[in-house]
Parts: structure tokens; sequence; C-alpha cells
């Protein structure tokens, strides 16, 4: 669980490493590197892709966490939670890792609702992260990802 202060400093981390990666291309834009050899050129593109995934993967997080802290987007997973088959406690945010389509995982905080009481066995009940179940997120996957897993999977 987290309070408003801690997500605002998630805020400031997005923009913090989004700046990074930006200011790494520029400098590989203003620097240009001399490639003589295949190796060279494989290694200087492969460098490229993994920074400009990176930075794709930032903004897709900062874009997730903003749709998640709206206050539309809460009062759909509110909605959602109130037609629970079950009731559902809120547990308060939590910070999720979610897979974006380049492959790497952004962190972002969401409500953690859970049904109320325990099982036998003493452990907790199993529950829903509803803000990312209203974007279309199922098993901390965007679904960009879903789809192209789904397209290279049928191939």
């Amino acid at each position: 669980m987290t309070s408003d202060s801690g997500l605002a400093s998630q805020d400031t981390d997005y923009t913090r490493d989004i700046q990074e990666v930006l200011d790494e291309l520029q400098q590989m834009q203003q620097t240009p590197r001399l490639v003589t050899s295949p190796e060279e050129l494989e290694a200087l593109e492969r460098e490229i892709r993994q920074r400009t995934d990176r930075l794709g993967s930032l903004l897709v997080g900062s874009h997730l966490q903003q749709a998640l802290d709206a206050a539309a987007l809460q009062a759909e997973h509110e909605r959602l939670v109130r037609q629970w088959p079950k009731p559902l406690k809120n547990d308060g945010k939590v910070q999720v890792r979610v897979r974006t389509a380049q492959g790497l995982a952004v962190p972002v905080w969401v409500t953690y609702y859970r049904r109320t009481g325990q099982r036998r066995a003493g452990k907790r009940y199993a529950g829903v992260y509803a803000g990312l179940v209203v974007l279309g997120i199922y098993d901390r996957c965007t679904p960009a990802l879903a789809a192209e897993v789904s397209l290279l999977a049928a191939m």
C-alpha cells in the first residue's frame, strides 16, 4: 500500500527515466558511430532498438498510470467491483509490473481488491486488479502484447 506521495514519486520516476533515454538517443544522434563490419552494424542496431523499446515501454507505463489515476477509470473499476459475484474489499494500492508489447515490464500502482475473510488454511482469497481488468490487461500483459503472442502462436 502507498500514499498519494508515492504516486507522485512514481510519475516523476517515469519523467526522469523517459528524459534519460531521450538524452541517450539524442547523444547517439549527435555523435554518429562509424561502423565498418556487419557485426558492428548489428550491435549498433541492437543498441538503438533496446533504447527505443525502453522509451516506448516507459511511455506506455506513464500513460497507463495516468489512466489508472483518472477519475473516469476509477469510477469504471468501482462499478466492476460492485457487480462482482462475491463482495470485494479494497486492499489499497500495490505496485504491479505490467509487460508491454516491447517486452519490457513497467511498474504501475493499482488498487487491489480481494474477497473478504480467510480460507481454511489461513490464506487469503485471490483478488483482482479491477483497473487493469477495465483496460483489458490480464496476466499483467497489455492487450497489444497479448495480441502479438496470440498471432505468433497461431502462426
